[in-house]
């Protein structure tokens, strides 16, 4: 890019590597119960099917998730044995909370995929 002539300035704040998130389904009963105890938003399970908890589905919104796919690729919530049935609603609300949207606003995949197409009164 600079080879083009962007001008490029360095940040202080840029951090070149990230953490690995964590997933519940991918630690040990203990390691769990220390998450919980750190922040009770890993108590807080969305997809029962894939354990998946609330602050999971958070970070992954915070790591760019913008869509209902987006979380599920990052997470796997919706990936389980009822395929979002009981879960969508819950991450539906979170989104909502995190990224200030309104529900019509809330896509599967990106503009079309609408699951709402209006609030009701």
């Amino acid at each position: 890019m600079a080879e083009r002539g962007l001008e490029l300035e360095p940040r202080d704040d840029f951090r070149p590597h990230r953490e690995k998130p964590v997933h519940l389904f991918q630690v040990s009963p203990e390691r769990t119960r220390e998450l919980i105890a750190g922040d009770p938003g890993y108590g807080d399970i969305v997809c029962r099917c894939e354990m998946v908890s609330a602050r999971e589905v958070r970070d992954a919104i915070k790591r760019g998730a913008r869509t209902l796919d987006g979380v599920k690729f990052r997470t796997r919530a919706q990936a389980g044995r009822c395929h979002g049935g009981f879960c969508t609603t819950r991450i539906m609300k979170i989104m909502r909370e995190e990224l200030g949207l309104a529900a019509a606003e809330i896509t599967k995949r990106g503009p079309g995929s609408e699951i709402i197409k209006d609030e009701r009164k």
